[in-house]
């Protein structure tokens, strides 16, 4: 039996509103939904009891094995941004429609081994839920399947995806200049115009699978732009570069080592932040990598507030991935070769494998906040007394960041920069 090509999963680090599902054949882009009402905190308190936390878990393994294998083949002049919580979502898509063998080795490569399906489906779901409802910022995801006019769904693969996943199904003929620009247009709104061309020409695939994610957030305590100066940043060569640097002296949650300092910088009402971490001058990011890899839980807990005088550049982060040989390298084999794949639950047929995974994510970070193709996760832990002398941190050099969620501790952004201004 011949096999056709199959997704485009896209994780998008661009986070968008959550739409209403529509069926397949109303083709066509659609305006973001309005984002929800917050969840009062006994909500949000029965959500996160319910929330697998072993969910969590897999999602920020899985960017940091993303992360290791991009970063290990990526130049150290370029910049790279991913967003787990996307490419995970984008997958999820595909998971649903999995069987047999395939199904099992994604479980594995995912980190959802020991889960049922119907765990996996309903701990995206209160993760979703839990995300966008509430955090003083704008935060909003979408999803949607694009699948080849001559195709139909199974009708229990479709009720997951509108259930848990509030995706939406667009029937169209993927070959076509109409389908390019209506998912262009629909992945341009749904990251606030941040993304707006996804392809040039028609793609050669019968099903594209989307996941994007949209974040806009100011920070608690804005930088003042009249402290913002040219300043010079050392890149991994040892040149200097002048780049325009912001500082501010406050007290934020902290925490240091020998080998480097972090700091975690509130958004909106402080639930999410972004976790900056910046190797000592004695030490390197490649190093700093190699430790966040063998064990991300340094960075969980632990820290004290403390009064920080901060340097952090202006920066505009960009990444656009083909990470197809990335999931094999992974251990995703069957779901990509054309002979074994099995997406039966999708279509009925053990026709479609695995052909693209595309992934694009864009930070902005500015004195005002943050806007992204990224999620911002921020939050103060632990209190003490501040020192009498503030502890001085300058993101002079490349460094590691993540945006992350404090109620949940999702990383839903990560990355490393190289050059504020590659």
């Amino acid at each position: 039996m011949n096999k056709k090509c199959f997704f485009i999963l896209l994780g998008l680090a661009l986070l968008t509103s959550a739409c209403g599902s529509s069926s397949p054949g109303e083709g066509g882009a659609q305006q973001p939904a309005v984002q929800t009402k917050p969840l009062d905190q006994k909500e949000r308190e029965a959500v996160l009891t319910k929330l697998d936390k072993s969910i969590i878990k897999a999602q920020n393994n899985f960017g940091l094995q993303l992360h290791q294998q991009i970063a290990g083949e990526q130049s150290m002049s370029g910049n790279l941004l991913l967003s787990p919580y996307s490419i995970s979502g984008a997958l999820a898509l595909a998971y649903n429609g999995s069987a047999g063998e395939t199904s099992e080795e994604m479980k594995q490569v995912l980190g959802w081994s020991g889960l049922t399906m119907d765990e996996i489906n309903e701990g995206n779901s209160q993760l979703r839920l839990l995300l966008e409802r509430g955090s003083g910022v704008t935060l909003n995801t979408a999803n949607s399947i694009w699948i080849q006019q001559e195709y139909t769904l199974q009708e229990d693969y479709l009720a997951r995806l509108q259930d848990f996943y509030k995706a939406e199904a667009h029937t169209a003929d993927l070959s076509s200049e109409i389908f390019v620009k209506d998912i262009n247009q629909w992945v341009e709104q749904q990251t606030d115009g941040m993304i707006k061309e996804l392809y040039e020409k028609p793609p050669d695939i019968v099903a594209a699978l989307v996941n994007t994610i949209y974040f806009n957030g100011g920070w608690m305590q804005t930088f003042d732009p009249e402290f913002t100066s040219e300043q010079d940043f050392k890149l991994d060569d040892g040149s200097l570069k002048k780049v325009p640097m912001m500082h501010m002296e406050h007290g934020f949650s902290y925490k240091e080592s020998e080998n480097w300092q972090a700091v975690r910088l509130p958004y909106g009402d402080g639930r999410m932040h972004m976790l900056v971490i910046v190797p000592r001058e004695s030490s390197s990011l490649v190093q700093l990598h190699e430790q966040l890899w063998k064990d991300p839980s340094l960075w969980e807990k632990d820290y004290t507030f403390e009064i920080v005088k901060l340097g952090l550049p202006k920066f505009k982060a960009e990444s656009t991935l083909e990470l197809i040989d990335v999931m094999k390298a992974l251990g995703m084999s069957t779901a990509t070769n054309s002979m074994k794949a099995d997406f039966s639950g999708m279509t009925g047929s053990k026709g479609l494998f695995i052909s693209e995974v595309k992934h694009k994510a864009i930070v902005d970070i500015d004195e005002e906040g943050t806007e992204a193709a990224a999620v911002t996760a921020v939050g103060m832990e632990e209190s003490g007394a501040p020192p009498e002398k503030p502890i001085e941190m300058t993101a002079d050099r490349p460094f590691f960041f993540a945006i992350e969620d404090r109620d949940t501790g999702a990383w839903l952004f990560m990355g490393s920069v190289h050059d504020p201004e590659a």
